[in-house]
């Protein structure tokens, strides 16, 4: 196709092309991260109901970005399954009528958001003094969503495609802008500057100006230099085709993005860390949130072998594809090791650096002595969930994560109790690790189908029955 040049996964190192994509995605990845505590601490100057506002937020934020999420990754499935397959055509119509479909979806969570924002919040416990803020912050971020959404689809097909490098760039982009815009939005005196003092709604006005600019490059970018998006229109049998191919993986996808953020609120709260106090919970949350910069590289891999498994199982290779997740888990474990040392070593300055109490101090320490030494089985079933995704078999995805899901809620809760002690909700997250990375790692590699699921052909319309040759009735 003129203009794209798409890079074949299908040959070549394929840890290679793994790594390739993974190295720009971490920076990516990290700078959203940063952006997060810019935003933090700059609406923490407003007060503490401002503050707490835009906290709480984070549960709805998170449910509704996993459905961008879903859509991404079933955008990914099935672009990167034509692209092993050498199919120009399904890559163009596909990548066109995924951006499409996010779009009209998210702009219908975007008006139900809107008219429904404050008895959603009400429903999960937003006091009076906090509710003017969380109405302001989350009406512009509902009505920007799409901006916010747009972009992140349109990454996922570039790097279905192997281009990770640009939606890279788009992330620390939108971050960058995101950072500067911040203060000014906010505050009405930035270091002797005026700004504009939007307060809260200033804060999410600049992620959804941030995402915009994004938006309008890489879709630019689509447009005009890849050419992938495709203008014409195809009929609602073939878009509503599409469309099915694409939620086939994206509605599980996204349902996958749901477990841990539940199993987390079950493991902290009254059944799990909250029974023994806020400092244990302050703990575990600091710990938590220092590890999560840490293991950045393997949120990147997640984000990056469903291209390679995908185009390697559209193209029929699966010793390529059993490659990608063995060497993926490997790296998961060398990773993940060497960080839990390194933090392990720093433990007695990094727990007094963030934390003021010696017991949240001390459930810090315990929390990287165990749980951080094991990440690398939270690695494994978030690389093998997504490499499933790739090959178009996301029901694999769905029960590697609600398992480890599981287990660690369970665990949590039965530790803690038998414990009665932070330690042991602390172990009950460790095993969990341990216990769903080896069993994922064993099934993917000596059971589990390496195979892409093949497209479902669109019925084609019965061709009309031929006429009978006519019959010589003459005299």
């Amino acid at each position: 196709m003129a203009g794209r040049a798409t890079r074949d996964m299908t040959e070549g190192p394929v840890f290679g092309h793994i790594s390739r994509m993974m190295i720009p995605m971490s920076f990516g990845i990290l700078a959203m991260m940063l952006t997060g505590v810019v935003d933090t601490y700059w609406v923490g100057t407003l007060g503490t109901s401002q503050q707490a506002a835009v906290q709480l937020s984070f549960p709805v934020t998170m449910l509704v970005m996993s459905i961008s999420i879903g859509l991404g990754a079933g955008a990914v499935s099935v672009v990167s399954r034509a692209a092993g397959e050498k199919d120009d055509s399904i890559i163009r119509r596909t990548a066109t009528d995924a951006l499409t479909l996010s779009i009209l979806a998210v702009g219908f969570v975007s008006i139900l958001g809107v008219l429904f924002v404050e008895p959603m919040f009400r429903l999960i416990g937003a006091s009076d003094t906090m509710m003017p803020h969380v109405v302001d912050y989350m009406t512009v971020w509902f009505g920007g969503i799409v901006l916010i959404v747009g972009p992140m689809v349109a990454s996922n097909i570039l790097r279905a495609l192997g281009n990770a490098v640009l939606p890279s760039m788009m992330m620390i982009a939108a971050a960058f802008i995101n950072m500067i815009l911040d203060p000014f939005f906010i505050l009405e005196d930035v270091f002797g500057l005026p700004g504009l003092g939007w307060g809260v709604s200033g804060a999410a006005l600049a992620t959804v100006v941030a995402n915009a600019a994004t938006f309008l490059m890489i879709g630019s970018y689509l447009v005009f230099r890849e050419k992938l998006i495709d203008f014409s229109w195809p009929g609602f049998e073939e878009l509503l085709h599409n469309w099915g191919e694409i939620a086939r993986v994206g509605l599980p996808a996204a349902a996958s993005n749901t477990f841990n953020p539940f199993a987390l609120t079950i493991v902290m709260g009254a059944l799990g860390m909250a029974q023994f106090g806020d400092a244990a919970v302050g703990g575990v949350g600091v710990a938590a949130r220092l590890e999560a910069f840490a293991i950045v590289p393997l949120f990147a891999l997640s984000a990056s072998i469903g291209p390679v498994t995908g185009q390697n199982g559209g193209a029929g290779i699966s010793s390529r594809v059993r490659e990608a997740f063995a060497k993926s888990f490997l790296f998961c474990l060398i990773w993940s090791l060497a960080m839990a040392v390194i933090i392990l070593l720093a433990a007695p300055w990094l727990a007094p650096a963030f934390l003021p109490s010696e017991m949240g101090q001390e459930v810090a320490r315990t929390y990287w002595m165990f749980v951080t030494l094991t990440i690398a089985g939270y690695g494994v079933t978030m690389a093998a969930s997504a490499g499933f995704n790739g090959l178009g078999r996301p029901s694999y995805g769905v029960f590697i994560t609600s398992s480890r899901a599981a287990m660690m809620a369970v665990f949590a809760v039965i530790g803690g109790i038998v414990a009665d002690a932070p330690i042991g909700v602390i172990i009950g997250i460790a095993l969990a690790n341990i216990l769903s990375g080896a069993g994922t790692a064993g099934y993917v590699l000596f059971r589990a189908p390496m195979e892409a699921r093949k497209r479902r052909q669109r019925k084609q319309a019965a061709p009309a029955q031929e006429a009978a040759p006519a019959t010589d009735v003459s005299e």
